[in-house]
């Protein structure tokens, strides 16, 4: 989106969200019958603390510079929620890529999925060492996925057939697995995830011998885990979640975790 393409967007987003609001939503008065719904851009320059002037160049589409703090200010002033505040963000700081606004359809789970996602992008670009990275792989996979037990993120060994806990969220009933080596004959899905990269899905973890996540799905009554490889020139290893689900895991969950896992490789240079 070239830069007036994105001023023409930031217009027509600032309008719809000042033409949604009551005076009364805000504290003001109505002052009366309006001949159009929603704030006057004066209110709006009001609210934020700006001059109606600089607001009514703004939303006009005036090619102006604009602070984190002024938008903060905007946003606030307009109600926006935490996705559309990110949206207004993205379209007036030209540094930011676009992210659409959240509509009444995308506002679900997958609209949250969406924002998340970007987030995600945006930050593990910036990571300063590979622990944060991993800290925030295994962030993003708590957030996104229902009633994760366990998020994780392990480096493994192939010449010695180990791998390794990095990162974790678990939940508060449990303990977090050991960052002690753990052999892969002591997971039945070493090969597939560890070795050849691919993206495994149990879903009865139970009834079968798995070292990890068999005795908390027995605690739990159910249990299931997916994991995806994640491989390198410089790196092997995996992403992955323990959820307390019952049966497959659907094909949307799993292009979601092998999404991540793309993202992530494509942060580990190498």
């Amino acid at each position: 989106m070239d830069g007036r393409a994105r001023r023409l967007a930031l217009r027509k987003f600032l309008i719809e969200s000042r033409s949604r609001l009551r005076p009364e939503d805000v504290g003001l008065s109505s002052g009366g019958r309006r001949r159009v719904p929603g704030l006057r851009r004066e209110e709006i320059a009001q609210l934020a603390g700006v001059s109606a002037v600089w607001y009514a160049l703004l939303e006009s589409g005036s090619d102006i510079r604009v602070s984190p703090q002024l938008l903060d200010r905007l946003a606030a002033s307009l109600r926006l929620s935490a996705e559309e505040k990110l949206s207004l963000f993205s379209l007036a700081i030209h540094e930011l890529p676009i992210i659409p606004r959240a509509t009444p359809s995308s506002i679900g789970a997958i609209g949250r999925e969406y924002f998340e996602l970007q987030r995600f992008i945006r930050r593990s670009r910036l990571a300063s060492s590979f622990d944060e990275l991993a800290g925030l792989t295994t962030d993003l996979l708590s957030r996104l996925a229902a009633d994760v037990q366990d998020a994780y993120f392990v480096r493994a060994d192939l010449p010695a057939k180990q791998f390794t806990f990095v990162s974790q969220r678990t939940a508060p009933w449990f303990e977090p697995v050991s960052a002690q080596p753990v052999d892969f004959a002591s997971v039945h899905d070493a090969q597939a995830v560890l070795v050849r990269g691919e993206l495994f899905a149990e879903p009865d973890v139970a009834a079968r011998p798995h070292a990890i996540f068999r005795e908390r799905a027995a605690s739990l009554g159910s249990g299931r885990f997916v994991s995806v490889g994640i491989k390198t020139l410089t790196f092997d290893g995996a992403i992955g979640y323990f959820d307390v689900g019952v049966g497959q895991y659907a094909e949307a969950e799993k292009a979601r975790l092998s999404l991540v896992a793309e993202i992530v490789g494509s942060n580990l240079y190498g």
